[in-house]
């Protein structure tokens, strides 16, 4: 895939990190924003799925897999098994993420998607890291493509192996079945 490359700012949500394990298909609502291949979504009050728009608020259904026009009520491939590994950049602000971000938690940058590209533009807000607080997203590892360097000034945002912790994730369950 030519937006994974090491080096380079360019957003482009979660992507299957592994083969994917299962992608499903859901309801959207007429009049939701569009949605982007990589847009973390949930599953609304009505059932239907949306982007979502606070990564603490919301439990996360999984990733969108395909991308879907404003207002367009039809149905949207999501990647939610919770399992799953996605591929995710760091937002490579002032903080940076190093050896010790990985098994830590992190929060996601909800951005609009690119509609030019039409891939999502959410990434992992380096800032956020911690290990002491629960947040949406569980930092595996570095992603091969960076060659293992852990070692980046501020400002190049790097790719990282992640999965939805299970607290976020509607579908996964206290007892891990």
């Amino acid at each position: 895939m030519p937006f994974i490359r090491a080096n380079v700012d360019a957003p482009f949500g979660a992507i299957p990190y592994d083969a994917p394990a299962r992608c499903s298909e859901y309801r959207t609502d007429v009049g939701a924003a569009a949605i982007y291949p990589g847009d973390l979504v949930g599953q609304m009050a009505d059932g239907c799925v949306d982007t979502i728009t606070s990564a603490t608020a919301s439990h996360i259904l999984g990733v969108a897999a395909q991308y879907l026009a404003a207002a367009a009520a039809t149905k949207i491939l999501v990647y939610d098994d919770p399992d799953q590994r996605f591929t995710m950049q760091d937002d490579g602000d002032t903080t940076n993420m190093t050896a010790l971000s990985e098994g830590a938690n992190a929060s996601p940058i909800l951005t609009t998607g690119n509609t030019t590209s039409l891939r999502s533009a959410h990434e992992i807000d380096a800032s956020s890291i911690s290990v002491l607080t629960e947040f949406p997203l569980r930092i595996q590892r570095l992603h091969p493509v960076e060659a293992d360097s852990y070692a980046s000034a501020a400002g190049s945002p790097r790719r990282w192996i992640v999965s939805i912790n299970p607290g976020y994730h509607q579908l996964a369950t206290s007892s891990g079945i």
